[in-house]
């Protein structure tokens, strides 16, 4: 257990106001058959000796065991699919728009769904070849607008063009 900080609030588990030890450690877990290790955040109460989460902290564990299986599976990470979004100046709709798969999946795959292998492929495609990218946009031009298919276009063509 690695304290990460102090926090002096109420504690749900002993009901008194006191400091309690925001910690991280780690753990294993059973997710889609695969055992995964991976670093959890808790609210400790040295009190009781009870660890304790907050609805964010139980969020954030439950993306980071599901990172943890991804990595293992040979999958991108949530962090990954949004560094490509970042690469390419693309948001989450636009995105799953070019691709083709339904406006909210790649909300989804970022926040608590893993995708699938297929889509999967797709995606490290289009990080690793910009002129995957580029072609996805152009087939994609009917569903964009102007000046947001000229953003993706100018964007795809810097990124060839670093490569």
């Amino acid at each position: 257990m690695k304290k990460i900080k102090l926090a002096n609030e109420f504690c749900i588990m002993c009901m008194k106001e006191h400091e309690i030890d925001i910690v991280e450690k780690e753990e294993e877990n059973v997710f889609k058959g695969e055992e995964v290790k991976f670093l959890v955040t808790y609210k400790y109460c040295s009190n009781i000796d009870q660890y304790s989460e907050s609805e964010e902290m139980m969020n954030e564990n439950s993306l980071r065991m599901k990172d943890a299986y991804r990595s293992k599976m040979g999958l991108l990470t949530s962090k990954e699919i949004k560094n490509i979004r970042k690469k390419y100046s693309i948001s989450q709709s636009d995105l799953a728009k070019i691709i083709g798969i339904g406006k909210q999946t790649i909300t989804r795959y970022e926040n608590h769904q893993v995708q699938d292998k297929a889509y999967d492929r797709i995606l490290r495609k289009i990080s690793k070849d910009p002129s995957w990218f580029l072609e996805f946009v152009k087939d994609s031009k009917k569903e964009l607008s102007e000046k947001v298919f000229a953003k993706y276009i100018k964007k795809g063509n810097k990124e060839y063009r670093k490569k």
